[in-house]
């Protein structure tokens, strides 16, 4: 009997040691497992990114280099957002100026879930969109995934934009008058003006936007106590505070202004931009 009873506690020590160490190599293993889901679904998301989101904010997220479905290189409409105003800080510098009061993985999921306006369109099923709540958080993933030492390490870039147009002209970050020539390229290529205003010689026609062919005739008519340049200028910067009254198929739709207001942010890292595209629209 007693044989039996020191196997018994023999066996019972030996299960509660395996049991114990298994305990004590459990945290490792379930945080083995979670990186390794993690990994899975990051991977899933770059690939979603690729064929749905790099068109409008860029083939690494920075909205510098889109392409379209032929290979040819367009504007890239959306935000970037391999950048350190979303993803450095909780919250960000972006969710501040957005407001937002939850976390920095719940935005970014909410927007890809739902959208934006005209521009960003809703991509969860749940809302009529293409993607799974699954697929949704593995972009998600992907997007965060971006945050780096090196990027937070990076100072955020501001631009402070003068009230004036003429006092944006007259400032040390840009040489007057502008270069109309790379304005009509920015226009045309990096910006994506074409799109939706239509060439500014006219010979191709405005699908969404009011035409800016007459721009420099027509724009010191449309805001009392601005002239053309003051006009243009703000437009740009924000699209939203006057709606011009004349698009290709009606009333122009807003406000908000279906123009994305991102300009501003995506100009500011290079005003010359701005000179250099107000040149080109208000040449003589």
């Amino acid at each position: 009997m007693q044989i039996k009873i020191a196997i018994g506690t023999i066996a019972f020590m030996m299960t509660m040691m395996v049991f114990g160490y298994s305990a004590l190599r459990e945290q490792a293993r379930m945080e083995r497992f979670a990186n390794a889901e993690l990994g899975r679904s990051i991977e899933a998301g770059a690939h979603i990114f690729a064929s749905n989101c790099a068109t409008c904010h860029g083939i690494d997220g920075t909205a510098q280099e889109c392409y379209d479905t032929a290979g040819n290189q367009i504007a890239c409409q959306g935000l970037p957002l391999n950048y350190n105003g979303l993803l450095c800080g909780e919250p960000s510098a972006r969710l501040t100026e957005m407001g937002w009061k939850g976390s920095k993985a719940a935005y970014v999921e909410s927007v890809v879930a739902v959208g934006r306006g005209a521009i960003m369109p809703t991509w969860s099923e749940q809302y009529g969109g293409p993607l799974r709540p699954d697929q949704v958080r593995n972009v998600t993933n992907f997007v965060l995934n971006w945050e780096s030492e090196a990027l937070c390490s990076q100072p955020l870039v501001t631009y402070e934009w003068p009230e004036a147009a003429e006092d944006f002209l007259a400032s040390a970050d840009v040489t007057p008058p502008g270069d109309p020539v790379r304005g009509e390229e920015l226009y045309n290529v990096t910006y994506g003006c074409v799109a939706c205003h239509g060439a500014l010689d006219g010979s191709t026609a405005a699908a969404i936007g009011p035409a800016l062919a007459d721009i420099q005739d027509v724009g010191g008519t449309r805001v009392e106590g601005e002239d053309a340049l003051q006009y243009v200028y703000h437009s740009i910067l924000y699209p939203s505070d006057f709606i011009s009254p004349e698009c290709p198929t009606g009333p122009c739709a807003g406000p908000p202004s279906t123009m994305p207001a991102n300009f501003g942010s995506r100009m500011g890292e290079n005003p010359q931009d701005m000179a250099d595209i107000l040149a080109a629209l208000l040449q003589p």
